[in-house]
């Protein structure tokens, strides 16, 4: 856990024997000695004229054997002439680390109080036990007040979908512009701080002489994509007295090397925590929440566990320049963590209070890159254009036809380019194709221009939901996740997906095959829109033969010889059977192959009842059926 600590580490005192030094020292001094004087640190033309008066006087004792690092002549009549004392030692420091600090003494004390601790109660879905919930644990992160009370506009925005040029929010400047029809001062967080939250609090510890209650929030809107969430909180008495941390515009990004800040409440004590250090990268990465691909940007200032939420900002503006939300945890890996950029905050913040889908969207293709220069010569490409393979349309259910047909090459989406490797320059920097889309909302337009059989065409393609068979994130536009299970004749079922398997199988190593294969290759159909898998066996007479527990996790296929395009159909399909038919077919795939399992209809429902009162289950299925569960004898 680092502390607040000084731009740069100041140099060591030491004997001076040359110009170089001289010169060195003396600015130093001018600038201490403006400090004493209680003059502002940013009026260069005033310390300039100190500096050249310290040199010219210090000039005549730099031929002595023995030079003490004290202020000069010039600078201590300076600082006796405002009334002040000169210290009794003087640090050393070079003229970048003044500047550096001096920044930070302007900007660290009125940006901090901004920042927030947030104190979570969350009680999480228990998917590997699904009848259950998991134990209560109280957690914190972190949150900066970004806007108060009244200054928001009043009424929502009716814009149209964006058409592929630009999205909606992009020249926005003010946050009160973006967001709307709040009741209170809102705080921006991390989606995963607040994710599965029974009770939210807020507190200001960073705020000198503010109050150290903790105020009650709610969560406006939450983006679980990004790992972004915005909280409310109605009592004004809150953040009486502090002013609101301003954002970098969505148009804005720093530069690489830049200096940056992270604010926020790490584990490890109860006040704020103030980290250092520069902007190592801008890329896609994987965004660990979501599990999904996303612009971020990379820091190299320790972000530890309680720092989500927080802002990173830039020590000379006082701005927010992301939210950071993660790490990179590895063997040989140090100092990388990953923070939401400007124009994902900005997306995030229009949309939350206007409706708009919070999941990011797609083009709905699978793309090739197109490094081969055969293969470019290959789809009549020219020398001067470049861009990626379309190879294959994924449409889930109700998409509408795609303007796209595989064989495309890419060639340009809205105004920005697309290389050979699929990537585009965006903001300045080389990022993978797919943050472009991200900056606009699932329904916008795109513009598009493709080689098609030879020829340039321009389209307009509507951007949908990414089609993943195995959900990524259970959350969609809630802030919570009730399991989803159906239990038939002792046969637990459950839908695929990332959270299961996680939970199920902490270690990736460990998961089954069979179903890796789904999570990475499986797309939404018509006739499939989740994997149905069997999670355990609760043994019974009714089941007896196919074993119990964990049976390997096979996935169904069939009833009675028909498909199912999710648990619920599965569900209804199964209730059918036992009314129509005599046995109960049900054909599944393991990893090992196929395998069929019958029962027999006439014993399914004497076989719940039992099975619910030996195994204490307080219900035989998720809220989400309609269909009554026979209750336990007396």
């Amino acid at each position: 856990m680092a502390l607040l600590a000084p731009s740069t580490v100041g140099a060591p005192s030491y004997s001076s024997r040359s110009p170089r030094t001289n010169c060195h020292t003396n600015i130093c001094q001018c600038r201490q000695a403006a400090r004493w004087s209680g003059q502002s640190l940013h009026e260069p033309v005033a310390v300039a004229a100190i500096a050249v008066a310290s040199l010219l006087a210090s000039t005549a004792g730099s031929r002595s054997k023995r030079w003490r690092c004290l202020p000069s002549s010039s600078a201590a009549a300076f600082a006796r002439a405002h009334g002040q004392q000169r210290p009794a030692s003087i640090r050393l420091k070079s003229v970048s680390s003044i500047a550096a600090e001096a920044s930070v003494e302007t900007t660290v004390a009125p940006v901090s109080a901004a920042v927030v601790k947030i104190f979570v109660t969350r009680q999480r879905a228990s998917l590997a036990v699904p009848w259950q919930t998991q134990q209560v644990e109280s957690t914190s992160g972190s949150g900066t007040f970004i806007m108060r009370h009244g200054t928001g506009t009043t009424t929502p925005s009716s814009d149209p979908p964006a058409q592929g040029v630009q999205p909606q929010y992009w020249d926005l400047v003010d946050v009160a512009e973006a967001v709307s029809g709040s009741h209170g001062d809102l705080v921006l967080t991390a989606a995963h701080v607040i994710a599965d939250a029974r009770d939210i609090r807020v507190q200001l510890p960073g705020s000198t002489g503010a109050s150290p209650d903790k105020y009650v929030a709610r969560v406006v809107a939450v983006a679980h994509s990004c790992d972004l969430a915005l909280l409310e909180v109605m009592d004004s008495q809150c953040f009486e007295g502090t002013e609101p941390m301003r954002l970098f515009g969505p148009k804005e990004v720093l530069s690489v090397q830049s200096r940056v800040q992270v604010m926020g409440f790490p584990v490890g004590g109860d006040y704020l925590s103030i980290t250092e250090g520069v902007l190592s990268r801008v890329e896609v990465v994987d965004y660990s929440h979501s599990r999904r691909p996303g612009l971020a940007l990379t820091v190299d200032a320790a972000i530890n566990a309680g720092n989500s939420g927080g802002p990173v900002v830039d020590p000379l503006s006082g701005r927010m320049v992301a939210v950071a939300h993660q790490k990179v945890v590895a063997m040989g890996v140090e100092n990388q963590g990953h923070a939401v950029p400007p124009c994902l905050i900005w997306r995030f913040l229009y949309g939350a209070t206007r409706g708009f889908p919070s999941d990011m969207p797609s083009l709905g293709v699978f793309l090739q890159t197109l490094e081969s220069p055969s293969h470019r010569e290959s789809l009549g490409l020219e020398e001067s254009e470049s861009g990626v393979l379309i190879k294959e349309i994924n449409l889930g259910p109700g998409d509408p036809p795609s303007e796209l047909l595989p064989g495309d090459v890419l060639l340009q989406v809205g105004d920005f380019k697309v290389n050979n490797f699929g990537a585009v320059r965006l903001l300045g920097h080389r990022v993978a194709l797919s943050a472009v889309q991200d900056l606009f909302y699932v329904g916008d337009a795109a513009r598009l221009v493709v080689r098609r059989q030879g020829n340039i065409q321009e389209l307009k393609a509507t951007l949908r939901r990414a089609s993943y068979l195995v959900p990524r994130c259970l959350y969609g536009g809630g802030n919570t996740v009730e399991s989803e299970f159906f239990i038939f004749a002792g046969l637990v079922f459950v839908p695929l997906t990332a959270d299961f398997l996680e939970q199920a199988w902490p270690n990736a190593q460990d998961r089954p095959p069979h179903l890796m294969d789904l999570f990475y290759r499986g797309t939404v159909s018509p006739t499939q829109r989740q994997v149905v898998v069997l999670l355990s066996i609760l043994a019974d007479d009714v089941n007896t033969g196919h074993g119990s527990g964990y049976v390997g996790a096979p996935v169904v296929d069939r009833v009675a010889g028909q498909t199912v395009a999710d648990l619920k159909e599965f569900a209804a399909c199964l209730r059918k059977t036992v009314k129509e038919r005599s046995f109960v077919e049900i054909d599944f795939t393991m990893s090992v192959g196929p395998y069929t399992m019958v029962l027999k209809s006439c014993d399914i429902d004497e076989a719940d009842i039992r099975i619910r009162e030996l195994y204490q289950l307080p219900s035989l299925a998720s809220r989400s059926f309609q269909k009554p569960i026979p209750s336990a004898s007396p």
